[in-house]
């Protein structure tokens, strides 16, 4: 190998590290709306009589015009972001603090109880999301709790197996055994060891995951199935000026445009991370 060509190949490669220059702004532009925008902007819902014609276009005091009852739009997704991200996280934080237990019991436990715990986390995998959410809209089970306790509990499974999976690998499986034979309990190697060697890729799998619930739970309320048809969540904005796309987009385009940004930006950190986590050749 010549001298500049082994230079080069043994020269770190640059760029790979740190955020996407993209996902920033993606990801920066929804937060930034979802932690400020309730503290800067006007009522939701404007004072009895005064409110504006419905589904009007940008202009008059309404920078992106008014939705189908007269609110103006602008407050209205300043303050639709906390519902958004505050019932993703939420379903997320349930999901992860039932399923990695689960996941961690299945691993260290007998063959007996691995496959009672795995079977009934099977019959909960099978069923469809939307079938669920659809089932409690139909019992007249709604509003913010059931959305997040349903997507929240939907993510238990793919998480366990997850976490059963790796903590099965064999590398983690040589490491559980020579712990076991030093004389450590069930508690310190599972709950102490192996929960830290299992926090990458339970990191990465929260990245893809964020993007799986927040589509969830917009298809719920786009569809009707979750919040009220007067919350400023970004979804019901969607669903509920969906019949004025033509005449008045922004009530639609805006807030279907923060949706897409926080799914395509958390993608790009997933991916992101995937790759700073192989190893060079």
């Amino acid at each position: 190998m010549k001298g500049g060509a082994g230079r080069r190949a043994l020269r770190p490669r640059r760029g790979r590290f740190g955020p996407p220059p993209l996902a920033v702004p993606l990801l920066g532009v929804p937060l930034l709306l979802a932690v400020a925008g309730p503290l800067v902007a006007g009522p939701a819902d404007p004072p009895p009589g005064t409110a504006a014609l419905p589904s009007q276009p940008p202009g008059g005091g309404h920078p992106l015009g008014t939705d189908l009852l007269g609110r103006d739009v602008l407050a209205l997704v300043l303050h639709g972001g906390p519902s958004v991200l505050g019932t993703t996280a939420g379903a997320l934080l349930l999901g992860y603090a039932a399923g990695v237990p689960l996941g961690l019991l299945a691993a260290g436990a007998r063959r007996l109880v691995d496959e009672l715990v795995m079977r009934s986390l099977d019959l909960l995998l099978a069923l469809p999301g939307l079938l669920v959410l659809m089932t409690l809209a139909a019992t007249d089970h709604r509003g913010r709790l059931w959305l997040l306790a349903a997507a929240g509990t939907l993510q238990i499974p793919p998480i366990a197996r997850l976490v059963r999976g790796a903590a099965l690998a064999p590398a983690a499986r040589t490491t559980v055994e020579a712990l076991r034979m030093q004389g450590h309990g069930w508690w310190y190697v599972h709950l102490r060891h192996l929960a830290r060697e299992l926090a990458a890729p339970i990191a990465t799998d929260a990245g893809a995951r964020f993007a799986i619930v927040l589509y969830l739970l917009a298809s719920a309320n786009f569809l009707g199935l979750g919040l009220p048809a007067t919350s400023p969540d970004w979804a019901v904005l969607i669903e509920r000026n969906a019949d004025a796309l033509f005449t008045q987009p922004a009530a639609v385009l805006v807030p279907a445009g923060l949706l897409m940004s926080l799914c395509v930006g958390a993608n790009l950190l997933v991916d992101r991370a995937l790759a700073n986590r192989r190893t060079p050749l």
